[in-house]
């Protein structure tokens, strides 16, 4: 199937369980078993998006990362395709763009090799750690450059087999999903 194709399925897809228990569930699991991992436990610094309404919701995440004294870095799209991570902490004040992301109005730029831990988002994903993103390539450039660990948190409806791997896309190292 045509990645164009499987973000519109995955979209229809996360859009029916926005609300449901079954999602909820699925949140706290994959949580659990994230916050019990040594790579929750290792990173000193995490790059994370603000999750959009249908898609892994990452404030509790930053909140419990600020808790545990780690570093939150968040991401800001740029032209071209770039994209740079700016560290927040709890009173930082966010922008809705107009892809209806949030991003940080702070400009302390946090370089790749600053970031332990990247939680990289996505729509679809395949079980070796690819995935298929909205379309604009951000993280995948991004990720080409990035040497540090990376991991992602999928939804059971998220997960789809049956697509070509292109050779820009950057495999996720580690997924967590119920």
């Amino acid at each position: 199937m045509e990645k164009e194709k499987l973000r519109q399925l995955a979209i229809t897809r996360l859009q029916k369980i926005a609300d449901s228990e079954n999602r909820q569930n699925q949140v706290d699991r994959i949580l659990e078993n994230f916050f019990e991992s040594e790579l929750w436990k290792e990173a000193t610094s995490i790059g994370v998006t603000m999750a959009t309404q249908f898609e892994f919701p990452t404030s509790s995440l930053i909140q419990q990362a600020f808790k545990a004294g780690k570093k939150i870095a968040v991401p800001k799209s740029l032209p071209k395709g770039k994209m740079v991570f700016h560290w927040v902490d709890s009173d930082t004040v966010y922008y809705t763009t107009k892809f209806g992301v949030e991003e940080p109005e702070i400009e302390k730029v946090a370089s790749p090799d600053e970031l332990d831990l990247l939680i990289v988002p996505g729509l679809v994903f395949n079980r070796s750690g690819y995935r298929i993103g909205f379309g604009g390539g951000y993280y995948d450039r991004y990720l080409a450059n990035y040497k540090g660990k990376t991991c992602s948190f999928v939804f059971a409806e998220q997960l789809m087999e049956d697509w070509q791997i292109e050779e820009f896309d950057q495999p996720i190292q580690q997924l967590f999903f119920y």
